[in-house]
């Protein structure tokens, strides 16, 4: 059984989820105190004229549309503003002085959870609490009402679903953390009518384990930063145990500030010792390199990413997480790009993982969410357009005969093989090719044994491989996008465990045949594709990957945006 766990105790559907988290929040509702007011009953004269005076101001933002502002706050969720005070028929929301400052302290802790204070409105809520002067105030300080609505709109949307909508980094991105989310109106009268508001309003950050373990590396990163980072590893020749160096020194230095060696041995000199050798490894772990104890280039280059590279990075990892952790099933499978790896979960708990080989960076394999349906044991290959035009085509031009070195069979419309020497290969091009070029099933298959089919638009799958030895390497960016597994055999023997007679020796025999079978699966399970840079396990460890696609650089943009 793996330690290092992507994923524990994981949330069941999408709908059963949805229904506890509304099953709390009507708690939160039912608990509170009963209004000052209600719908029947008569309202005060200053109750009036402040429902009078939001009436007047809530239509103008229904026809300023996405320019709704607020004297001189640009409103970010105007409409769900709109329609909050419309359902409570134009009534002030937020007369609790001491409910709104808590409501006030979330928001403006919200750089715990990796986004801004200052997109939620902190600074102008300030102010105008500073003028209240009581609940009265409040009430009629129509201004307040609209930005600490918004601000509670803006907060509950970003910090559940996200402050980035992934599609607009990625077309190929379909997993939608809002789609079964109730409307954003509903979510923020659940904090305004909550016994504790700024605990309702705190609640809406997810509470998933990986979610909670990112905000704890970014809450020490930060307490580092303040202590001035640590420091950097300079260049030179490999280290190796038992060698003495002025620059392990430094090398001492860097790992006591991040606790993988004792701080009692930062200034114990120049000696590649035997704990020093430890905390190398467990530095090279947590960086997912070879815990080899040799500090070279990799090592080095990982040592001395900033500190605030750190905390980049770890916020756009929240952000990643927030835009999947509030649907995760209790059973999928989960592929960590940047981490080269493939985990088996089972009703909420890592069962199985192995390493993978993904995308090179010209054919970068994409991160979306699919359903795998079936599974093929000795398929054949039929190249797809993209190999065709850059690999097959352009090595037949070039006199390199990449058909024979493939072993592909020609295939016409009528699925008849075709003379390799019948082709005009020097005018022959994608779009222009009337054939199909397959590879039959055997060793030297580029699918290897088994593929793992999970239909999608990307034409993207799990896959066996002949080229094994490439799992030995640190980085793995060898395919042109799908997804190779170490161990494919292994997954099928649990992805079928207890369907039919499917045992291990069963599927070994129906490898060895050498022909093809196609093998459904009882129930679609779902995969999932991500991109994390940083992970955390099921015990709270962290794990850093390098940006292998870059891909983190234009999140935090997009976060600051």
């Amino acid at each position: 059984m793996p330690t290092h766990l992507p994923l524990g105790s994981l949330k069941t559907s999408t709908r059963q989820a949805l229904c506890r988290f509304l099953a709390i929040a009507v708690l939160l509702v039912w608990t509170a105190p009963a209004p000052a007011w209600s719908q029947d009953s008569p309202a005060s004269e200053a109750t009036q004229e402040a429902q009078e005076a939001l009436r007047v101001r809530v239509e103008a933002l229904r026809e300023a549309g996405a320019s709704a502002a607020a004297g001189d706050v640009r409103l970010r969720r105007p409409q769900a503003v709109v329609r909050f005070f419309e359902a409570r028929g134009f009534r002030p929301a937020w007369t609790d002085l001491d409910g709104l400052r808590a409501v006030r302290g979330v928001l403006a802790a919200a750089e715990a959870e990796g986004l801004a204070p200052e997109d939620y409105h902190v600074a102008t809520l300030d102010r105008r609490l500073a003028e209240a002067g009581g609940a009265s105030g409040l009430a009629s300080d129509v201004a307040l009402q609209l930005v600490a609505t918004d601000a509670v709109a803006a907060y509950i949307d970003e910090v559940r679903y996200g402050r980035v909508r992934p599609l607009s980094l990625d077309s190929r991105w379909n997993v939608d953390p809002r789609a079964a989310a109730p409307p954003l109106e509903t979510l923020v009268r659940l904090v305004a009518e909550a016994l504790s508001p700024g605990e309702a309003l705190a609640g809406f950050a997810p509470n998933h384990f990986i979610y909670q373990g990112l905000k704890g590396a970014l809450a020490s990163l930060r307490a580092m930063e303040e202590r001035g980072g640590w420091p950097t590893v300079p260049a030179g020749p490999t280290l190796k145990p038992g060698d003495t160096h002025a620059r392990v020194a430094a090398v001492r230095q860097r790992l006591a500030a991040t606790g993988e060696l004792d701080a009692a041995l930062a200034d114990a000199g120049p000696a590649y010792d035997a704990p020093l050798e430890a905390a190398v490894k467990l530095f090279q772990e947590r960086h997912r390199l070879t815990p080899d104890a040799a500090i070279g280039r990799a090592t080095i280059a990982a040592m001395n990413v900033p500190v605030a590279g750190r905390i980049a990075q770890v916020r756009a990892n929240l952000e990643r997480a927030r835009w999947v952790v509030g649907d995760l099933a209790d059973s999928f499978v989960l592929v960590n790009l940047p981490a080269y790896k493939v985990y088996l979960i089972r009703d909420g708990k890592n069962v199985w993982e192995t390493r993978t080989q993904i995308g090179r960076a010209a054919r970068q394999t994409p991160s979306f969410r699919a359903d795998m349906r079936y599974l093929v044991f000795n398929p054949d290959w039929t190249v797809p357009p993209t190999i065709l035009a850059q690999d097959v085509l352009a090595g037949m031009k070039k006199g390199q005969n990449t058909i024979k070195q493939k072993g592909l069979t020609i295939l016409d419309r009528q699925g008849r093989a075709v003379d390799p020497a019948s082709i005009d290969w020097a005018s022959a091009s994608a779009s222009n090719f009337p054939y199909t070029l397959r590879q039959p099933p055997g060793d030297d298959n580029a699918l290897g044994r088994v593929k793992f089919i999970f239909p999608n638009e990307h034409a993207i799958f799990l896959h066996d491989t002949p080229s094994r030895r490439l799992f030995t390497t640190d980085e793995r960016l060898f395919s042109s996008g799908c997804i190779r597994v170490e161990n494919p055999l292994d997954l099928a023997e649990r992805l079928l465990g207890g369907q039919g007679d499917w045992t291990r020796e069963a599927i070994d025999g129906a490898v060895a045949s050498g022909k093809q079978q196609t093998v459904y699966l009882d129930e679609p399970l779902p995969v999932l594709i991500v991109y994390w840079t940083v992970s955390v396990g099921a015990s709270g460890e962290l794990r850093y990957m390098r940006d292998v696609y870059g891909l983190d650089a234009p999140l935090v943009r997009a976060l600051e945006g």
